[in-house]
Protein backbone atom coordinates (compact mmCIF):
# COMPACT_ATOMS: atom_id res chain seq x y z
CA UNK A 1 0.00 0.00 0.00
CA UNK A 2 0.76 3.35 -0.55
CA UNK A 3 -0.03 7.30 -0.53
CA UNK A 4 0.52 9.39 -3.76
CA UNK A 5 0.07 12.84 -3.24
CA UNK A 6 -0.04 15.37 -5.81
CA UNK A 7 0.58 19.49 -5.21
CA UNK A 8 -0.44 22.35 -7.38
CA UNK A 9 -0.56 25.82 -6.38
CA UNK A 10 -3.43 27.46 -7.53
CA UNK A 11 -2.69 30.85 -6.41
CA UNK A 12 0.06 32.98 -5.46
CA UNK A 13 1.12 36.15 -4.50
CA UNK A 14 2.61 38.51 -7.13
CA UNK A 15 6.22 38.81 -5.50
CA UNK A 16 6.38 35.02 -6.45
CA UNK A 17 7.02 33.09 -9.55
CA UNK A 18 4.95 29.84 -10.84
CA UNK A 19 5.76 26.79 -9.57
CA UNK A 20 5.74 23.58 -11.06
CA UNK A 21 3.31 20.45 -9.94
CA UNK A 22 4.91 18.87 -7.17
CA UNK A 23 3.88 14.73 -6.71
CA UNK A 24 5.44 12.21 -4.01
CA UNK A 25 4.65 8.64 -3.16
CA UNK A 26 5.06 7.20 0.18
CA UNK A 27 5.27 3.29 0.92
CA UNK A 28 3.55 2.16 3.95
CA UNK A 29 5.49 1.10 6.66
CA UNK A 30 3.86 -1.10 9.73
CA UNK A 31 0.24 -0.37 7.59
CA UNK A 32 0.54 3.45 8.37
CA UNK A 33 1.72 5.92 5.98
CA UNK A 34 2.49 9.46 6.58
CA UNK A 35 2.29 12.78 4.98
CA UNK A 36 2.20 14.76 7.88
CA UNK A 37 5.16 17.16 8.42
CA UNK A 38 6.65 19.79 11.18
CA UNK A 39 6.73 23.41 11.09
CA UNK A 40 7.52 24.99 13.80
CA UNK A 41 9.32 27.97 15.36
CA UNK A 42 11.23 29.66 18.55
CA UNK A 43 8.59 31.89 19.99
CA UNK A 44 11.88 33.77 21.68
CA UNK A 45 13.21 34.11 18.76
CA UNK A 46 13.27 38.07 17.63
CA UNK A 47 14.21 37.80 14.17
CA UNK A 48 11.33 35.70 12.85
CA UNK A 49 8.25 37.24 10.96
CA UNK A 50 6.01 39.06 13.38
CA UNK A 51 2.60 40.24 13.55
CA UNK A 52 3.17 44.08 13.60
CA UNK A 53 1.92 45.93 10.83
CA UNK A 54 4.69 45.47 8.58
CA UNK A 55 4.57 44.46 4.76
CA UNK A 56 1.99 41.25 4.22
CA UNK A 57 4.29 38.27 3.91
CA UNK A 58 4.67 36.62 0.52
CA UNK A 59 1.89 33.49 0.27
CA UNK A 60 0.57 30.64 -1.75
CA UNK A 61 -2.67 28.72 -1.96
CA UNK A 62 -1.90 24.48 -2.75
CA UNK A 63 -4.55 22.13 -3.59
CA UNK A 64 -2.85 18.69 -1.96
CA UNK A 65 -4.48 15.50 -3.76
CA UNK A 66 -4.14 12.34 -2.35
CA UNK A 67 -4.85 9.12 -3.49
CA UNK A 68 -4.32 5.47 -2.35
CA UNK A 69 -2.18 2.94 -4.52
CA UNK A 70 -2.96 3.08 -7.77
CA UNK A 71 -6.49 5.01 -7.55
CA UNK A 72 -7.60 7.27 -10.29
CA UNK A 73 -9.42 10.20 -7.75
CA UNK A 74 -8.45 10.98 -4.90
CA UNK A 75 -9.60 10.64 -1.64
CA UNK A 76 -9.03 13.35 0.01
CA UNK A 77 -8.62 16.88 -1.57
CA UNK A 78 -6.69 19.54 1.11
CA UNK A 79 -6.38 23.18 0.53
CA UNK A 80 -3.48 25.07 2.34
CA UNK A 81 -2.45 28.69 2.71
CA UNK A 82 1.30 29.78 3.45
CA UNK A 83 2.71 32.66 4.54
CA UNK A 84 6.19 32.99 5.74
CA UNK A 85 4.87 32.84 9.33
CA UNK A 86 2.22 30.72 9.19
CA UNK A 87 0.28 27.45 7.41
CA UNK A 88 -3.08 27.18 7.97
CA UNK A 89 -5.81 24.50 6.76
CA UNK A 90 -8.56 26.36 4.23
CA UNK A 91 -10.28 23.03 3.69
CA UNK A 92 -10.87 19.48 3.20
CA UNK A 93 -12.67 17.62 1.29
CA UNK A 94 -13.34 14.01 1.26
CA UNK A 95 -13.70 11.90 -2.45
CA UNK A 96 -16.59 10.39 -3.27
CA UNK A 97 -16.56 6.92 -1.36
CA UNK A 98 -14.35 8.19 1.29
CA UNK A 99 -16.01 7.77 4.85
CA UNK A 100 -15.07 9.11 8.40
CA UNK A 101 -14.08 5.79 10.61
CA UNK A 102 -14.36 5.61 14.32
CA UNK A 103 -15.23 9.17 15.64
Amino acid sequence: MNLRERVLTIDHDARMGPRAPFERTLAAERDVVSDIQAFGYDPNDTTRPGTDAGPVPVWCLLRQDLYLNDEPKAFLIVHWKHTLDAIRLVDVIPGERTEMVGG
